[in-house]
């Protein structure tokens, strides 16, 4: 409780848009911009830019601007708040995506105390962002390539060889730098990026497997329903049937 008296939530929202209202805004507070699914690229006052996706949250500060233009439709949540505390300005990358959806569970699930679950939102979003910078070795060779396979990623063509080479070293530098800060190798990053896209697809469209895995950045059908039953523990059929609203 502590915490929350030390922010003030100046509104939120939470939506599924196809593109920004607004591709620049300033703000006279802070503001957070995370997405739900989908990804954006951003560019905030100061020079931080790049592309987000699900896991990241971009922090503009009072009398900051913030640049954004969705690379694919998005359902995204928007804050602003006055705080004590000081987040990070720029991207940040949530190492725990689990407690991420688990607050933003609380949001849809939001009554009528609406106001104190965002800002209790908003305050943990704060939290993690901190620790995240406390804890995370800074490497700019990093950002780049997670940047990178965010934009890229469904491209069958990807070769994280050629990434490691535009970055001018190894694919074993490359991976044991990712994973330093990120928690996993790039190839286990991108493979969840494009599952996690799966699951979006699966999840709000009626394309069939093989659109899918197309726009998942696999060639065949096949081989993401057997990719996907491996990582998940069912096949995409179940996850479509059971997750249809």
């Amino acid at each position: 409780m502590y915490f929350l008296s030390m922010l003030t939530m100046g509104g939120y929202l939470l939506a599924r848009r196809a593109q920004f209202s607004l591709a620049v805004d300033s703000y006279d507070t802070w503001c957070l911009l995370l997405p739900r699914t989908g990804a954006f690229a951003f560019e905030v006052s100061g020079g931080s830019s790049g592309v987000a996706g699900f896991g990241d949250v971009v922090v503009c500060p009072p009398g900051g601007t913030l640049q954004r233009r969705m690379l694919r439709p998005m359902s995204f949540f928007h804050a602003r708040f006055s705080t004590e505390l000081e987040p990070p300005a720029g991207c940040t990358r949530l190492p725990d995506v689990g407690r991420l959806r688990a607050d933003l569970a609380m949001l849809d699930c939001a009554e009528g105390h609406a106001d104190l679950v965002a800002a209790h939102v908003v305050t943990d979003l704060i939290l993690m962002m901190l620790r995240a910078h406390r804890d995370a070795p800074g490497d700019e060779l990093v950002r780049r390539a997670t940047a990178y396979l965010l934009e890229h990623f469904a491209s069958p063509d990807l070769s994280l060889a050629d990434l490691a080479a535009g970055l001018g070293i190894s694919p074993a530098q490359l991976s044991r730098r990712f994973k330093a800060v990120q928690g996993i190798t790039p190839v286990a990053y991108l493979r969840n990026l494009r599952l996690q896209k799966a699951r979006e697809l699966l999840t709000e469209t009626d394309a069939t497997l093989q659109s899918i895995a197309e726009r998942s950045g696999y060639r065949s059908a096949f081989y993401l329903s057997r990719l996907f039953t491996h990582h998940t523990g069912y096949p995409p059929s179940h996850h479509r049937n059971t997750n249809r609203v």
